[in-house]
């Protein structure tokens, strides 16, 4: 066909209208399709159809007065839709304070990094999931992208660690075999009234083939994991942290929607909420998403009797507060405003407190990842009931900071886990190598 379009008679360089009228046309397919694209996108689409429109011998002037409103326009809705991103994210925070508390060490022995840790309170035994640090940033790390090396076999590390007597562990896998990959990320913990001295672990294992979760059973005091069984599923495909609720029962966040590191980069700097909590009963034989529309879920955790669930969005920097119904299904109850990208969110069985390991500014986090010379700062916030008169107006839970380092103690913290009783806290990151503990007043 010779026509712009069926039957059409395509319009000549010379007519006067050309760049106009395209333009038209093509804006009134883009707009047909709007519900189908997000906003940014499809103000961006119209923009380029302008100007690619354009042509040269066409009076600049007429062209301005069409791609100047559409520009200012297309620069107010870029600014609406981020600017809570960029408070959130610590583009306009100054810097982090050095903390000088003096009464923080390293782990002796520690070389990995180690990304989540769990305290089991009542015997004063801190958990630890970690893995080689160098290996995380040039082999293999899927929770940040890294899927660069398929013929390396990750070969992470569980330890347990002993806060009064300081001595460290790794715990040796049974019924686990060798050549399984065994690369960490978060885990759970879950305790059954009927069995006091076991432990189920749930943990996140980033394999070559796919990511699953492990359950494993663990007789406190011992230095043995015994496997039990692997969940795969379909809705299981960006694992960052679970929450168990029973020895059958689960959930966990999908902290992003793609796997690769450019993909994951294109949905982060577009604010794509496609972060989602999923549920999974080995009873019912159920796997279902139960939240959807977050904006990079991340930590996740339960409440002492899992009544609750508690998850961290890296996004919009929320803790949200959720109960837990009858049919597993979640209602929200609160969101609260922490204002900086929350990941691993731990709980004091104890006390009920939430602990919240926050980033200061993620762009460091971002050019530490990258390779360049920055030491990405961390804060710590505590969430717990209000006691405070505002209580009354409906304001039902408080938020502290409590601790603040500008990465001088260890880089890209990831998680603060602290024993209120012991007044301890241990801090690990998933690219630094070591765990620092400190001791708190």
């Amino acid at each position: 066909r010779s026509g712009a379009g069926c039957g059409e008679p395509r319009p000549t360089p010379t007519q006067k209208n050309y760049p106009v009228e395209t333009s038209r046309r093509m804006f009134k397919a883009v707009a047909a399709s709007r519900s189908a694209m997000p906003a940014t996108a499809t103000y961006t689409t119209t923009l380029l159809i302008m100007v690619i429109s354009w042509q040269p011998n066409r009076d600049m002037a007429n062209l301005l007065t069409i791609i100047l409103p559409i520009l200012i326009a297309f620069l107010a809705l870029v600014y609406t839709l981020y600017k809570d991103f960029l408070v959130t994210s610590g583009h306009y925070r100054g810097p982090a304070q050095k903390y000088t508390g003096g009464k923080c060490r390293r782990l002796e022995g520690l070389e990995e990094a180690c990304e989540d840790i769990k305290i089991h309170h009542t015997s004063g035994l801190a958990y630890l999931a970690c893995g080689d640090a160098e290996a995380r940033t040039t082999q293999w790390f899927p929770p940040m992208g890294l899927r660069s090396n398929y013929s390396y076999q990750p070969k992470d590390v569980f330890y347990v660690y002993n806060i009064e007597t300081n001595k460290l562990t790794p715990l040796t896998l049974k019924n686990f075999a060798d050549e399984e990959d065994f690369s960490l990320h978060g885990f759970g913990m879950y305790e059954d009234p009927s069995e006091p001295d076991i432990i189920y672990f749930f943990i996140i294992n980033h394999k070559r083939t796919g990511s699953v979760i492990e359950l494993f059973k663990h007789k406190i005091n011992s230095f043995e994991l015994h496997h039990l069984k692997t969940f795969k599923h379909k809705l299981i495909y960006n694992p960052n942290n679970v929450a168990p609720v029973s020895k059958d029962e689960f959930y966990i966040t999908n902290d992003y929607y793609y796997q690769t590191h450019w993909k994951r980069l294109v949905e982060s700097t577009t604010l794509r909420r496609w972060s989602n909590v999923v549920f999974h009963s080995s009873k019912t034989n159920t796997t279902e998403i139960v939240v959807d529309g977050l904006a990079y879920g991340n930590g996740i955790n339960a409440n002492w009797d899992h009544s609750h669930i508690y998850v961290g969005t890296i996004g919009t920097g929320e803790l949200l507060i959720y109960e837990r119904k009858p049919d597993n299904k979640l209602k929200l109850l609160e969101a609260i405003k922490i204002e900086h990208p929350i990941d691993n969110v731990n709980v004091d069985p104890v006390t009920g407190e939430i602990y919240l390991a926050t980033i200061y500014k993620l762009m460091d986090s971002y050019l530490s990842l990258i390779g360049k010379d920055v030491k990405p700062a961390f804060s710590v916030f505590k969430v717990s009931n209000n006691t405070d008169e505002d209580r009354f107006y409906g304001i039902k839970y408080s938020k502290k900071k409590i601790f603040e380092d500008d990465g001088s103690l260890l880089r890209m913290v990831s998680v603060a886990s602290g024993d209120s009783g012991r007044k301890v806290m241990f801090f690990g990151s998933p690219h630094s190598s070591g765990v620092v503990r400190c001791e708190l007043d």
